[in-house]
């Protein structure tokens, strides 16, 4: 009984968990704040682009969205650094390196062509306004010619004076040794004076010359199609001319090539004929060339004068000397039907008067007389005839073949050869002056001669042109007179 009675009371003292009581409400409103789980392995089922992408995940399509940004921006990198390449390439390398002509088959670039342009400009510019130029030796005439005129005056009014002198004297033998002394000075002032009236005309024609002719012809030489076209000429006979040298003897080939010493002597008269305020840096830097270029172009030019030299020494005389006459005919149908008929039996010099175009000859039935070689390439502007007359092949009495030169057709006989024949001294300077020319001429004309025509978009292309170059010769103004106040249009500062 006590042991059940006390279990009872045990029991009845368990511990409960109190009951859960709710809080009281609150009276201020409650705030509820939406949040959404994202997966962001879960696909969406949404395109990313043009319908493409809706099997990617969230975070595959970020990954894809910053790779092809990057992508693009690497592309865009990419051209924009290739367009400047690019650029730079076209500019300094492509273009530059494009031909203006070729010389049978060997191309002459642009390159090479405005170094050219730019010394030949830089010559042409000294020649003009350096300090020995053409405007320089002007103003020394100049100065002369008026000192001259000084002297003039002075010698007349001595003159004028001692003549009232020797009027003034009393008649008598008293005064006739002062007579004869004043006399004497009189004689000696007339002397005097004709020397100085003689030098002043000489000084002063000199000066006119250069002032109304000389200068201006060379200021109208001096723009960028005259000094393109001769640049681009000059390239092409310089390729001829070395074509040439490279098949003779090491002998002849001392002659021609350029030394070092030549070249340094030419580029140390350039430098020291510069205009003020060009210096040679400054050249360089202006026209973008370096002193390696200078020399290449120095010696062209150079081996050019050496050219000119060699064939002249090699005109002598006596020389071999072709006596020769020719027709000439409007076209190629005309010229044929005469050389049929000279074939058949007709007179060259009969039918020279009645078909011949050329005035000039026509009536001596086409007689050209005795001629050297080079004396008619050099008339002619052009080598077909010279080379065809002066074939070692050649006989007397020889017709020639129908010889089209500068757009005439010619037929031309051989009516006698001497080996030896005197040549005048005026044909001999002649052609010795322009013994080059006629040679070039004659390399030009030669069959297996094959020169392209110069690219005339380059010729004048503005990168190939140097600053200081004008593109045109000098205007009239309104007064008929050239600008620059002097005669001949000739500037007062010295610029062209």
């Amino acid at each position: 009984m006590q042991e059940g009675s006390q279990f009872k009371v045990m029991n009845s003292q368990t511990a409960r968990k109190p009951a859960n009581k709710r809080p009281a409400r609150s009276n201020k409103p409650k705030k509820y704040v939406k949040q959404t789980a994202r997966f962001e392995a879960r696909r969406d089922g949404k395109p990313l682009i043009f319908g493409w992408g809706g099997h990617l995940s969230h975070n595959e399509k970020v990954r894809f969205q910053q790779r092809a940004t990057w992508a693009v921006a690497g592309l865009i990198a990419f051209l924009i650094v290739a367009v400047i390449v690019g650029a730079w390439l076209n500019i300094n390398v492509i273009t530059p390196g494009l031909p203006i002509t070729t010389v049978n088959g060997q191309q002459i670039p642009q390159s090479t062509y405005r170094k050219l342009v730019a010394v030949k400009t830089q010559l042409e510019e000294d020649r003009l306004n350096g300090p020995n130029g053409l405007i320089a030796q002007r103003d020394n005439l100049k100065k002369q010619v008026d000192a001259e005129q000084q002297t003039i005056d002075k010698q007349t009014t001595q003159i004028d004076t001692l003549n009232k002198q020797i009027k003034a004297l009393p008649a008598g033998s008293q005064s006739n040794a002062q007579r004869q002394q004043l006399n004497t000075q009189l004689t000696q002032a007339k002397k005097d004076l004709n020397a100085a009236q003689t030098k002043h005309d000489q000084l002063n024609q000199e000066y006119n010359d250069l002032a109304t002719n000389v200068i201006p012809n060379e200021q109208q030489l001096f723009t960028q199609s005259q000094v393109g076209n001769d640049s681009a000429t000059w390239l092409q006979d310089d390729e001829l001319i070395r074509e040439w040298v490279a098949s003779q003897s090491s002998s002849v080939q001392a002659k021609i090539n350029p030394t070092a010493s030549q070249i340094s002597q030419d580029l140390k008269a350039l430098t020291a004929n510069m205009q003020k305020g060009m210096t040679y840096s400054k050249f360089l830097s202006q026209d973008n060339v370096s002193d390696d270029d200078v020399h290449t172009m120095l010696a062209l030019i150079q081996r050019r004068s050496n050219m000119q030299n060699y064939l002249a020494a090699k005109i002598v005389s006596p020389a071999y000397q072709v006596h020769a006459r020719w027709m000439t005919l409007s076209n190629n149908s005309d010229a044929q039907k005469a050389l049929k008929q000279l074939h058949s039996g007709s007179d060259f010099g009969a039918l020279a008067k009645s078909k011949s175009v050329d005035a000039t000859t026509a009536s001596k039935g086409g007689d050209l007389g005795w001629l050297v070689r080079g004396q008619q390439a050099q008339t002619d502007q052009a080598g077909v005839i010279d080379n065809w007359l002066f074939a070692p092949s050649r006989y007397v009495g020889e017709i020639s073949p129908v010889l089209v030169e500068n757009g005439a057709y010619h037929i031309v006989q051989i009516v006698s050869i001497d080996p030896s024949r005197v040549i005048d001294p005026t044909t001999l300077q002649s052609v010795q002056s322009s013994a080059l020319t006629a040679w070039l001429f004659e390399q030009r004309a030669l069959p297996g001669t094959n020169i392209t025509p110069v690219d005339q978009n380059k010729l004048t292309d503005t990168n190939n042109m140097p600053p200081d170059l004008p593109s045109a010769a000098p205007g009239s103004n309104q007064n008929g007179a050239l600008p620059g106040g002097l005669p001949g249009g000739i500037p007062s500062s010295g610029a062209p």
